[in-house]
């Protein structure tokens, strides 16, 4: 499937295609764990050749909203090393690691997203390895209603065709992190390491702060 690819500057949309373990899949964010890693409710549930990656549990490996009505991911996003937070009292967060997590919930919280998957679907963790595509600006998720059963998601063939801005890119060009290195062989990331390169150029965000 083609994707089309366009970065905060909102610049002229290349078309980039490579291979897929998963059709992409239109979802909500509705919890941001750190800032590349998110939780996703999904239209459908995610077959990642053969095995469903969502229960009931609640683990880092995904789980599901509504007493298991709605699937949900726990996505990481390709390509993408952000500063770690505290997750426990004793921890000390990464150098710009609270305004990663920030940037992340600011953008993304209750957002309409579309996840498009890469070489490889999954990590060590059970965690879905996605890129994160915004939709409309004004399409969010009602997670109140929908927990109170009022819950319906807009068709995925529109939300799909209607997909912009790339996540990924966007908080690495805004200087909230870094390529992550292990993902090198990803489809997109020389449009990562571009927008890398621009964030160093310019010194904004963790590269002015952070040795």
């Amino acid at each position: 499937m083609l994707l089309l690819l366009s970065a905060c500057s909102l610049d002229e949309v290349p078309i980039v295609e490579g291979p897929h373990c998963a059709p992409d899949v239109l979802g909500y964010v509705v919890e941001t764990l750190d800032g590349d890693t998110v939780k996703v409710v999904t239209a459908s549930e995610v077959d990642f050749g053969g095995d469903v990656v969502t229960d009931d549990t609640g683990d880092d490996g995904g789980g599901t909203a509504d007493d298991g009505e709605l699937p949900v991911l726990t996505v990481r996003m390709l390509g993408v090393d952000a500063p770690e937070i505290a997750h426990d009292e004793g921890e000390v967060a990464d150098c710009y690691g609270v305004e990663a997590e920030n940037f992340t919930r600011a953008t993304l919280l209750y957002r309409q997203v579309i996840l498009s998957f890469d070489r490889t679907c999954t990590d060590a963790y059970d965690r879905a390895l996605a890129y994160i595509f915004l939709t409309e600006e004004t399409a969010t998720f009602d997670l109140a209603g929908c927990e109170a059963g009022d819950c319906t998601l807009p068709d995925e063939a529109d939300a799909l065709a209607a997909a912009e801005l790339l996540f990924d890119d966007m908080i690495i060009r805004n200087g909230y992190a870094r390529v992550y290195e292990d993902f090198d062989n990803i489809r997109l990331a020389d449009v990562l390491y571009a927008s890398q390169d621009a964030a160093k150029a310019k010194n904004i965000g963790l590269w002015a702060t952070c040795e």
